[in-house]
């Protein structure tokens, strides 16, 4: 998947999406007003198509993140959406160099551009013990069915895992 650095909204309402950030020194063409302002102003990227009046709608992306509201692009501050759920008490994690997930210590967030943040899943403790049957190793979770108990060996002690939701 391709990770995009910078949006941007065409006068059609149309959004584009760029890697590198669109330039009008890169002209396809002579200027020739209006007519010719899509090849004009197209991004570095050549799979992407040419967006008119890009310099109104540009985002960069590092900086910002982006909501549609009423089909206009608007730009909105980086970790807008997950900062309101914290200030409602929401516990935020934060993904570190390993790419695994941990909590912000005393959850409080210093909301850095760079960094990765999420809202804190919800989880679920599961109990479970493993047993062998019929030359095969299964997980019994309390509440199901397992065979008779001379027909199978429990394989340790009983665990919990917790998992996220």
């Amino acid at each position: 998947m391709k990770k995009y650095n910078w949006v941007a909204q065409d006068e059609d309402g149309e959004v584009h999406e760029y890697i590198n950030k669109p330039s009008t020194e890169e002209a396809a063409g002579p200027w020739w007003g209006k007519a010719c302002i899509g090849n004009f102003r197209q991004a570095s990227d050549p799979t992407t198509k040419a967006v008119t009046n890009w310099k109104e709608s540009l985002i960069d992306l590092s900086k910002n993140d982006y909501i549609i509201k009423k089909g206009i692009l608007m730009a909105t501050r980086k970790h807008a959406a997950l900062i309101h759920a914290w200030a409602d008490g929401a516990i935020i994690q934060y993904q570190n160099s390993d790419g695994k997930w941990a909590d912000v210590v005393r959850n409080d967030p210093s909301w850095r551009d760079d960094e990765t943040y999420r809202i804190k899943p919800a989880t679920r403790t599961v109990k479970f013990r493993n047993y062998i049957h019929d030359c095969e190793i299964k997980v019994h979770v309390p509440g199901t069915a397992i065979p008779p108990l001379s027909h199978m060996e429990w394989l340790g002690d009983w665990q919990e895992v917790e998992i996220e939701l």
